[in-house]
C-alpha cells in the first residue's frame, strides 16, 4: 500500500488547483479514475455516512494540516483515495 504522500502525488495538479472545501475528491487508484462531488456544509459524519451507504464499510478521517486536507480512509477499500480540502 502506498503512503499518503505517494497517493497525494498521484493527484494531477489541475485537480489540486481546483480543490475547494465544498467538495470531496476521490481517486480510484486501481482504475486510475478521478471524480468529485459537492458536499457543501456536510459534517464529517455525513461524509462518512455517504461512503458507508455506497460501500458498506466503516471509515475514519486523518487530518494533514501541512497539506490542508483531510483524508478519509475507507476500510476494505484501499483503492479509494478520498480527500477533503480544509
Amino acid at each position: 500500500m502506498k503512503s499518503f504522500e505517494e497517493q497525494l502525488a498521484m493527484v494531477p495538479s489541475e485537480i489540486k488547483n481546483a480543490w475547494s472545501s465544498n467538495f470531496v475528491f476521490i481517486l480510484d487508484i486501481e482504475k486510475e479514475k478521478f471524480w468529485h462531488f459537492p458536499a457543501r456544509q456536510w459534517s464529517e459524519e455525513q461524509i462518512k455516512k455517504y461512503f458507508f451507504d455506497r460501500y458498506q464499510a466503516d471509515s475514519h478521517f486523518i487530518t494533514y494540516p501541512a497539506y490542508q486536507v483531510k483524508h478519509l480512509i475507507i476500510e476494505k477499500h484501499p483503492e479509494l483515495f478520498v480527500i477533503i480540502p480544509v
